[in-house]
């Protein structure tokens, strides 16, 4: 089955006209099945999760500046929208891409518990008031690499602890500006796949990366050999931000899978998960 479970409309309009050329794409790509997983930052509703990064006065300028246009859609329309997509025969799947927060645990479960997902992906972006995926030139020039990788995995294995997600998006997401750290991340990865088990999680291969200075895709084979080897399932995702990025490099994504010895991907409705065999 060839799927693809990450996919943004925030660079268009929450209307049925610009969802429909995600899902013309999606037949071009010969997808079975595409799911829309909007940033939760997008959203008034997550004001309470993520506000803090805006108003907080040490915030990037930058990103206290991105942060301006963000918290303004209402997600009762943009549930409704994917509905009306699926009621038109659409094969979509309802999801959400939501932050992880320390400390912000209850509100996201409470916005998880409000709507009909089909599956909700867990992701990190922030570590405090840093957005470390906005610009090599935000943070980074004053960041220690190595910290910043031990910062970021801690708040994955955090995120994927509190078991409030489906699956886990771009795991090793740290990299996307091809910053290497000198310590092992061997360990990082060994406490991830135990927090992804334990759990009952899926881990998330995505493509983007191939898009990005890093120029390869997220996650590392070495972590995700780790991830089969605890029985870890996998969902696909080409990260698209537009129409046609929708399945793009997806079969780079699904080779990768295939190489370290996974035969099926995760698909869900309702939060309940099915395996299919990889198209």
């Amino acid at each position: 089955m060839r799927v693809d479970y990450h996919m943004h409309l925030e660079m268009g309009s929450l209307t049925l006209d610009y969802l429909e050329e995600f899902w013309h794409q999606a037949q071009v790509a010969r997808l079975d099945e595409i799911g829309v997983s909007e940033h939760g930052h997008n959203f008034r509703q997550y004001k309470s999760i993520m506000g803090h990064i805006r108003d907080n006065a040490h915030a990037y300028p930058k990103i206290k500046s991105w942060f301006s246009g963000k918290f303004t859609h209402d997600l009762d329309d943009y549930v409704n929208l994917i509905q009306t997509g699926k009621d038109r025969g659409w094969s979509l799947k309802l999801g959400l891409e939501m932050d992880y927060i320390p400390g912000k645990e209850r509100e996201i479960a409470e916005i998880i518990a409000a709507y009909p997902w089909d599956y909700v992906l867990g992701s990190v972006h922030f570590l405090g008031q840093w957005g470390f995926d906005f610009s090599p030139e935000v943070g980074w020039p004053d960041k220690d690499v190595n910290s910043a990788y031990e910062a970021y995995f801690s708040a994955l294995i955090a995120a994927t602890r509190s078991g409030l997600f489906d699956s886990i998006t771009h795991p090793d997401l740290i990299k996307i500006f091809g910053h290497e750290p000198s310590i092992p991340l061997e360990p990082f990865y060994d406490a991830m796949v135990t927090a992804l088990a334990e759990v009952d999680a899926c881990v998330e291969i995505n493509s983007a990366g191939l898009r990005k200075p890093v120029g390869v895709i997220y996650p590392h084979p070495d972590f995700l050999r780790r991830c089969l080897e605890a029985n870890v399932p996998i969902t696909l995702a080409c990260d698209a931000h537009y129409p046609e990025d929708v399945g793009r490099d997806l079969d780079a994504a699904i080779h990768l899978a295939r190489s370290v010895g996974y035969t099926h991907v995760a698909t869900f409705a309702n939060r309940r998960r099915t395996l299919q065999p990889l198209g």
